[in-house]
């Protein structure tokens, strides 16, 4: 009988360990970068979890040409959910390295579309943008 409750006792401390360390299935952790508009360098990390899925990213503009670097980022989810839209850009015309974050509870799919444009009293529009691409 003893030895029956102490295989029991070590089996639950087991499976109680490895649910404490395991990763749960849905969580997923990805790596991207931007590809194909000349001025706009970034790439970054997404972590997708059961509720919300977190990007962070590195936005670099490249060109001191009058133009900012900003990213476009569209997050869907289900059909009754409206997607949502967020940019992100760099102020000013100047040579710039900043690390950003932007979460959102949209989890189906993630696009990113690399962006350049101009500020005008703190509204920032856009100008020339490349393709969007899917990175899950």
């Amino acid at each position: 009988m003893r030895r029956i409750a102490t295989a029991t006792l070590a089996a639950g401390i087991v499976i109680t360990a490895f649910s404490l360390t395991v990763k749960p299935a849905d969580a997923s952790v990805g790596f991207w970068r931007t590809v194909g508009l000349s001025g706009v360098d970034a790439y970054g990390f997404y972590n997708t979890e059961a509720t919300k899925v977190t990007l962070n990213f590195d936005l670099k503009d490249t060109k001191k040409d009058g133009y900012s670097a900003a990213l476009r980022f569209t997050f869907t989810g289900t059909k009754k959910q409206k997607d949502d839209v967020r940019v992100v850009a760099l102020q000013g015309d100047r040579l710039q390295d900043k690390w950003q974050t932007v979460t959102s509870t949209r989890l189906k799919h993630l696009y990113i579309q690399e962006c350049r444009g101009t500020w005008k009293k703190s509204k920032f529009t856009i100008k020339k943008c490349a393709g969007w691409r899917q990175h899950y």
